[in-house]
């Protein structure tokens, strides 16, 4: 009969076949786990379990392998088929638990090792991960002392209370709770182990798709949470350990809502990949503890050719190290001076003189188009327009004169992929056509994603097109939605999306910086603060709402220019503590003022108005004095970019190239893990000599 038992049995020879090749592969696995290649263990165990089902120990070596893999459902489900086989092994359970405290899951870890210190009484390791457990989700009592650490409770300031002395339910409609003040409890979060990688490669499209890429000089910042100390992060390249360096800290977790052991672990690891091979490898960090405990981090990367900072100036995350020097890379890189770049800027260098346009849809898409394609000629009067078109809509762009010149391509619909498709070797004419033209801008005016993979054929040095979930890559984009109350869908016609997205272009390529001045405001009233009407002055402005953006050496530079020019020096902070920490030399020059109060804004703005020059940090009076016209020095910290930030139109920025620029390092400073070597490089000669300047 069909199906029945007899003619499904293996015979004698065929589980003998079976057990070797299950022999084979768990070999294989072996090879990889002793290598640390865990994902490529786990599937070799995997398929040795397709052919010996019941190998408990199988099993439980291939929950380990998902465990390290950061896979902990799977691995979960691998220990689970192991216990079905043997329920009473006592290692299986304190896996378990190791398994379920990872996963942050504190009872169900409780209970696995509880289980296992039944299976196995008195099993001292059993006991102490019983007892580090306990340590961490301490009771209700030691909760409530961490949150008055954490913010002074306050009853009246929860959302319930302050909801019901609203009372009117029409009231409340009108208003916003997620704008309220939580309550002390609800500030609180609930951490466990863990690996983040805060920082590493950049998604770039290529062959292999949109793939982590790095080139040259990088940064791998993150942090380990761990109850036992991480001694030493390792970074692997298929397999093969390339670097091994230690941690900064431990740091205390903030606004933690069980007290626990867990304490943080910082890195930030500068390192030269084009050493490497071209091409698509495995990429591990490993974070090992005290007791030899590992944590993962797995990702495919593809190492690509380093960037030139000639070809990418205003970038600070751009560091080419080319000089032989026996100097370790990180001495490299801090011994490299700061850079000065003028405020005044523009996106493109030069006026750009050919303008690539992607229209390749259809007739309807290409009406739209229309005031979008005549606006940008108005905004580039002097630049080549190029269409590159279907057929179904060339003719009608002929007979409107949109275009210089119109390349019609094949970009058709595919009904079985449902999407737009272009064949390698056609792709390869396309971009070798295209690069004769060296494009300074390509521009995908289709709203949706269809053609947008187009412009990486163009060979413009800009790219633009709306934004999508895989635009990073462009060099701008652009997103505009209006929406229907109801459908969510668009309220307005597609040509006036279609001609916002060039009216954008046109915003970020024009310069609309210009001074403005107070005609009301007079220097007279800073005759009180000892600063003449002829005196000629530097402001050295301290402050900064962040703490850790404020460069060090103001009191050092106000010293310089006191002995190299005939200024005088007017300090300015809210820091009443920084008059004790000035020399008497400096403090008692008569050239010298320390303002350490909030001054009146008018006395304020005058200060700023009338210096010769002002020197401070990327902070809110650097702007208002540039606005104002005056001679701006800003000290810019690398963690956001000088060119988004800086001041516009006068002065100049200073700011160090550093692996790591663009950290956004906010709230939690310690993730630095370099000491802000990005303003605390910057010295004082360095800021003299941009201040000369303007002297």
């Amino acid at each position: 009969m069909f199906g029945s038992s007899t003619l499904i049995k293996r015979s004698p020879r065929r589980q003998e076949v079976d057990r070797q090749v299950a022999a084979y592969l768990i070999s294989r696995g072996n090879e990889a786990r002793d290598a640390r290649d865990w994902s490529r263990a786990a599937l070799w165990y995997e398929e040795a379990l397709r052919l010996a089902p019941r190998r408990a120990d199988i099993h439980v070596q291939r929950g380990h392998m998902l465990k390290e893999s950061g896979a902990l459902e799977a691995a979960e489900q691998a220990y689970q088929a192991a216990r079905a086989l043997t329920p009473d092994d006592a290692d299986l359970a304190l896996q378990l638990g190791h398994l379920y405290k990872i996963a942050d899951r504190p009872d169900e870890a409780r209970a696995s090792y509880k289980r296992a210190l039944v299976l196995k009484p008195g099993w001292d390791a059993a006991a102490q991960e019983l007892a580090r457990l306990d340590e961490m989700t301490a009771p209700a009592a030691a909760q409530e002392s961490v949150q008055d650490k954490v913010v002074p409770p306050d009853p009246e300031a929860t959302l319930a209370a302050a909801a019901a002395a609203l009372a009117d339910p029409a009231t409340m409609a009108r208003l916003v709770p997620a704008l309220a003040p939580r309550a002390p409890h609800e500030l609180l979060e609930h951490f466990g182990p863990t690996l983040k990688l805060s920082a590493f490669a950049r998604e770039e499209p290529g062959f292999w798709g949109m793939m982590r890429t790095v080139r040259g000089v990088e940064a791998i910042r993150g942090f380990s949470l761990s109850p036992v100390p991480i001694e030493e992060i390792q970074l692997l390249l298929d397999g093969a350990i390339f670097y091994r360096g230690s941690v900064r800290g431990p740091f205390k977790l903030q606004q933690e809502a069980r007290p626990s052991a867990l304490r943080k672990y910082v890195f930030n690891i500068w390192h030269d990949f084009s050493g490497f091979a071209q091409g698509r490898h495995a990429f591990e960090l490993r974070a090992i503890d005290a007791e030899g405990e590992t944590q993962s981090f797995h990702a495919d990367i593809v190492i690509a050719p380093p960037l030139t900072e000639t070809d990418y100036p205003d970038s600070d995350a751009l560091v080419g190290i080319v000089e032989p020097d026996p100097a370790s890379l990180e001495q490299k890189i801090r011994a490299r001076a700061t850079v000065v770049r003028p405020a005044a800027r523009n996106l493109f260098a030069q006026e750009p003189r050919n303008i690539l346009v992607l229209r390749t849809d259809q007739l309807g898409d290409m009406i739209a188009s229309i005031a979008a394609v005549r606006r940008l000629r108005e905004l580039f009067p002097e630049a080549r327009l190029v269409g590159l078109l279907t057929a179904a809509n060339a003719e009608l762009a002929a007979t409107l004169g949109l275009f210089d010149e119109v390349i019609v391509i094949d970009f058709a619909d595919d009904p079985i992929e449902q999407r737009r498709l272009m064949p390698l070797p056609q792709q390869e004419a396309l971009r070798s056509r295209l690069e004769a033209y060296r494009f300074d801008i390509a521009i995908d005016l289709a709203q949706a994603q269809v053609s947008r993979d187009l412009l990486r054929l163009t060979g413009a040095s800009f790219l633009y097109g709306v934004e999508g979930d895989s635009s990073g890559w462009l060099s701008a984009s652009f997103g505009l939605n209006t929406y229907d109350r109801l459908n969510r869908l668009d309220r307005v016609p597609h040509a006036r999306k279609t001609l916002a997205l060039v009216e954008t272009l046109g915003a970020i390529t024009r310069d609309s910086f210009e001074v403005v001045r107070r005609p009301d405001l007079d220097r007279a009233p800073l005759e009180r603060f000892g600063i003449g009407p002829n005196d000629r002055y530097a402001v050295l402005h301290l402050g900064a709402r962040i703490a850790f953006s404020r460069w060090a050496h103001f009191p050092e530079l106000a010293a310089v220019l006191l002995a190299r020019t005939d200024l005088k020096v007017v300090m300015m902070t809210e820091d009443a503590g920084v008059r004790d920490t000035l020399s008497p030399a400096l403090s008692q020059d008569p050239r010298f003022q320390l303002l350490d109060q909030r001054l009146a804004f008018d006395d304020f703005d005058r200060f700023v108005s009338f210096a010769t020059v002002l020197v401070g940090n990327d902070s809110g009076p650097k702007h208002l004095a540039a606005r104002r016209g005056t001679n701006v020095v800003t000290i810019h910290m690398s963690r956001i970019n000088w060119s988004e930030w800086g001041q516009e139109g006068v002065g100049s920025i200073l700011s160090r190239r550093v692996p790591c620029a663009g950290c956004a390092v906010f709230h939690a400073p310690e993730e630095c893990g370099k000491d802000f070597a990005c303003l605390r490089d910057i010295g004082t000669e360095e800021v003299f000599e941009a201040v000369k300047a303007y002297v």
